[in-house]
């Protein structure tokens, strides 16, 4: 037997069959020239899942060898597919800003992606099953919007912009996923030539290219799991997964009717095109059943399936899609597409069944499968034929380690560093942070070091993180030192100002600039740290230069205070204890100095403070205003009281700290006043002596207040 360069060998290797095909590349079609389907002996697969390698391969290699037999030919490779319920599907996002506005170039663009696709790894790596990221190969990326200053556009290159960001899908595939397949085609003495996803592969038989910008959820409903794929914008945006499918109908069958698995599925495929059904159930006992009534028995499983599969779509697509189309064994089932319509709140006639008994670009029908079923064994063998999405399995040692890649596109230097999880993000040239601080409550930046960017080599040749790269390559990644962060001193922030020679008190005095770091005290050379607040000040006043300079108590130098009470009144007297003085003249604190001036303060020893000097106007010497005989004189108040510390006081007694003054003014009487002003009565009188206060009849002992109008006079006698 020879073998054929325009013979395509495509498997499907599913959880309940095995089927393979053999078709012949002709211009714009493939011809069925044979196919054979194998279902599993034993449970070997499960959720599409490879359990048992020896029986998957021996299926394998049983299917290889009838197809060699039938066809006469040698079949050595084989295009082969994933499942789809092994993806991972993760959002990335990265933002890159520069210091000042630029134009995009591509590379600007390639780090973003590739930093957003590390942005996924990481967040793969911290899901909930705290899945290594090492575990899984990187399939590829579906840019979901690009911004500009915050600005969605269309694409970043050539754009001029401070600020890129961009968000993207990422795509996943467990190594162990690409390890079991690859051992089971070895096994079986074949070599695998093309490997794709298989929602990639149904979606080029079903949905054209051109169908990509409708939003359409593509559900591949299988034994073990049901498969997702929704496009959108032109792309397929992402996977999914629903851990049910038929097999979740066929054990409702069983347990239903007390049937085993075999028997639950020839029900199961009898639904649609049967009335009713003979079975034997595990007592042996034959029993005839309407179809109608399976399904009533079974509806809670359909729609408990309908449900998830729904519930999916929306998780991943965040709205329900325009349409969706459903293939696969397990589409099949009675009742699925009216119950996920109701739960996606489309019309049922936006969910379809694709048959495949017509594909687009294909010749001929799988024996023993329905059509649906055709659908992904077809468009495997279509991807082979378009050489879409060839796997690349190649060896390279990256800074003398080895890795192993898979990928579905020509492998690059990226690739490679995504495999070995060395951040891309370090290949840039990276600028040391710059250090922000306050100086007078303005801001002021100090930029950072710009670092080197590293280098790449391949078979010691400079190469970029985009060149690809070949089995058996060396590739070495020199890093650049990243640059340092923003340093310096107090003086590299502030003016330079000039300085003053004064005298203070005789000495000679340097009027320098003062600098204060985070309230403290310091001098220009103190190193700064990030976040320091600085503050610096010329002394300019007598003040000023008393309190920074010299560093006097400024409060001290103003006041001094005697604390005492007056008739039960605290009171508070204070005083300049210090006598300052510039070029021999008494002056105010804030007097203004200029270069040269002579400086002088004394402390004020001799104040003290006396009882009259708190008294004011309430001493003895307190004067009474009268109208006496119509005309207005003042006389001394008498007999007034004055106390200190409950003892008699005399007003030139020095008043101490925490001393009680009491003082009540005196009064005067009408004799007093008569004495003052040295006024006599008459020894003998010629009438009646009358004596008025305020119009009224007083006596000479009437005591007056300030105010009071007084009369003496002699009423003569008729």
């Amino acid at each position: 037997m020879d073998s054929r360069e325009d013979i395509i060998f495509a498997l499907d290797i599913g959880t309940r069959t095995v089927v393979g095909t053999v078709l012949k590349s002709e211009a714009d079609e493939l011809n069925l020239i044979a196919s054979e389907v194998v279902e599993h002996k034993n449970r070997s697969m499960l959720d599409g899942q490879i359990h048992n390698v020896i029986d998957v391969a021996n299926q394998v290699k049983e299917i290889k060898n009838r197809l060699e037999e039938k066809c006469d030919l040698k079949l050595n490779k084989v295009g082969i597919a994933a499942a789809g319920r092994a993806l991972k599907t993760v959002k990335g996002h990265h933002e890159i800003e520069f210091k000042n506005k630029k134009e995009i170039s591509p590379e600007d663009v390639k780090m973003l992606e590739f930093a957003a696709v590390q942005d996924a790894q990481k967040k793969l790596a911290a899901g909930k099953d705290k899945e290594k990221a090492s575990g899984y190969h990187f399939v590829g990326y579906t840019l979901l919007s690009s911004k500009l200053d915050g600005i969605e556009v269309g694409s970043l290159i050539s754009q001029r912009g401070k600020k890129i960001e961009i968000d993207l899908i990422a795509t996943f595939l467990p190594r162990i996923v690409v390890d079991s397949l690859l051992t089971v085609i070895r096994q079986a003495d074949l070599e695998v030539d093309h490997l794709t996803l298989e929602p990639i592969a149904a979606a080029n038989i079903i949905v054209p290219q051109q169908m990509y910008n409708f939003n359409l959820a593509l559900v591949d409903i299988g034994a073990g799991t049901s498969d997702i794929a929704i496009t959108r914008d032109g792309a397929i945006i992402g996977y999914d997964m629903v851990p049910v499918a038929g097999d979740e109908i066929t054990e409702a069958i069983c347990e239903n009717y007390m049937v085993d698995y075999h028997t639950a599925e020839m029900i199961k495929r009898k639904l649609n095109s049967a009335e009713e059904v003979e079975m034997k159930d595990i007592l042996d006992q034959k029993v005839k059943i309407s179809t109608q009534s399976i399904i009533k028995n079974i509806e809670a499983t359909i729609n408990n399936l309908a449900k998830l599969i729904a519930e999916a779509i929306l998780r991943l697509n965040g709205r329900a899609p325009q349409a969706v189309i459903c293939i696969g064994g397990g589409s099949l089932t009675p009742l699925l597409r009216e119950k996920v319509s109701q739960y996606l709140e489309l019309p049922v006639n936006r969910v379809g069944v694709k048959d495949g008994e017509e594909i687009q670009g294909v010749r001929g029908k799988i024996k023993d499968i329905s059509g649906t079923q055709s659908i992904t064994p077809f468009g495997i063998a279509m991807s082979c034929k378009k050489n879409q999405t060839r796997a690349n399995f190649i060896d390279i040692e990256l800074n003398d380690n080895l890795i192993h890649l898979f990928t579905l596109t020509p492998p690059k230097v990226s690739d490679a560093l995504l495999a070995a999880e060395l951040d891309i993000k370090a290949l840039k040239a990276s600028p040391g942070l710059a250090m922000s601080v306050e100086v007078n409550g303005n801001l002021k930046m100090i930029p950072g070091t710009m670092g080197t960017s590293a280098k790449v080599f391949i078979n010691g040749e400079e190469a970029g993180i985009d060149s690809e790269i070949k089995n058996g390559d060396k590739v070495d990644i020199e890093l650049g030192e990243k640059g340092k962060n923003g340093s310096g001193l107090i003086k590299d922030v502030v003016p330079e100002l000039p300085t003053r020679k004064i005298f203070i008190n005789g000495d000679a005095i340097e009027l320098d600039v003062i600098y204060y770091l985070n309230g403290e005290k310091v001098n220009s050379s103190q190193e700064l740290s990030d976040g320091d607040k600085i503050s610096y000040t010329i002394p300019q006043t007598v003040e000023d230069v008393i309190s920074d300079v010299i560093g006097f108590p400024i409060e001290k130098l103003r006041f001094n205070k005697i604390n005492y009470s007056l008739n039960g009144q605290d009171r508070e007297y204070k005083y300049q204890n210090y006598k300052i003085k510039v070029n021999g003249k008494e002056v105010s604190l804030d007097k203004e100095v200029d270069e040269g001036d002579k400086i002088s303060f004394v402390e004020n020893n001799f104040f003290n403070l006396k009882i009259k000097d708190i008294l004011g106007d309430l001493s003895e010497e307190s004067m009474i205003n009268i109208v006496f005989n119509e005309k207005a004189i003042a006389v001394p108040a008498k007999d007034y009281k004055l106390l200190k510390n409950n003892k008699p006081a005399k007003l030139d007694d020095i008043i101490q700290q925490g001393d009680e003054i009491e003082y009540q003014s005196g009064g005067i009487r009408l004799n007093q006043v008569l004495e003052h002003i040295n006024y006599k009565i008459p020894r003998s009188l010629g009438g009646k002596l009358i004596i008025e206060k305020n119009n009224q009849k007083a006596q000479l002992i009437e005591a007056l207040t300030d105010g009071d109008r007084v009369k003496v006079y002699i009423e003569n006698n008729k």
